[in-house]
């Protein structure tokens, strides 16, 4: 590897990814550390990877990658397939700046870091944007240079807020009808 930067672990097939951030490439190993697949490869196109970092498995054996230079967020089947994407460059509320972190809730909504936005946007799983926290600074709910972030099984939301020196902890508050946050 060149520069590994994120891990995902699949038990149940068996499964390690690797994002190897210099190759451009997502590295598929079984946990005896053997190479099984390789995604990706350097460009733009559906399943390729300008700087892939952070790495996100849900529970129906879907991968996310942030694909940093691209400017979005790639999802590839328990198959290894390219299934969908979401975000690209631009300044509108719902595109990307600089992802990075990447998590899914038990709801199935995405939830992306976008670091230089210094903000976390919540996706649906078409991809539309139905929100968003966070802005930048250093009081609570305020990030500075947010990178990482993890969803726990009772949808306690952290994030990793780099500059602050902190990880913040927000608790998911589902509406009534559970489809949206």
């Amino acid at each position: 590897m060149v520069r590994p930067t994120g891990l995902a672990l699949d038990p149940e097939r068996d499964r390690l990814y690797a994002a190897d951030t210099g190759m451009h490439v997502v590295y598929v190993y079984n946990t005896a550390g053997e190479l099984q697949a390789t995604l990706g490869g350097r460009g733009a196109a559906e399943g390729q990877f300008n700087f892939p970092t952070h790495l996100f498995l849900d529970s129906q054996g879907r991968l996310y990658v942030t694909d940093a230079l691209n400017f979005r967020v790639q999802v590839f089947g328990p198959d290894g397939r390219f299934q969908a994407s979401l975000g690209h460059l631009g300044d509108r509320y719902g595109d990307l700046e600089k992802p990075k972190g990447v998590a899914v809730d038990r709801e199935g909504h995405i939830y992306v870091v976008d670091s230089i936005q210094d903000t976390v946007k919540i996706f649906d799983r078409e991809g539309r944007l139905l929100l968003f926290f966070g802005e930048k600074g250093t009081r609570p709910g305020q990030f500075w240079l947010p990178t990482g972030i993890f969803i726990d099984p009772d949808n306690v939301i952290y994030v990793a807020d780099t500059y602050n020196g902190r990880v913040s902890a927000f608790r998911f508050l589902a509406s009534p009808d559970s489809s949206s946050p």
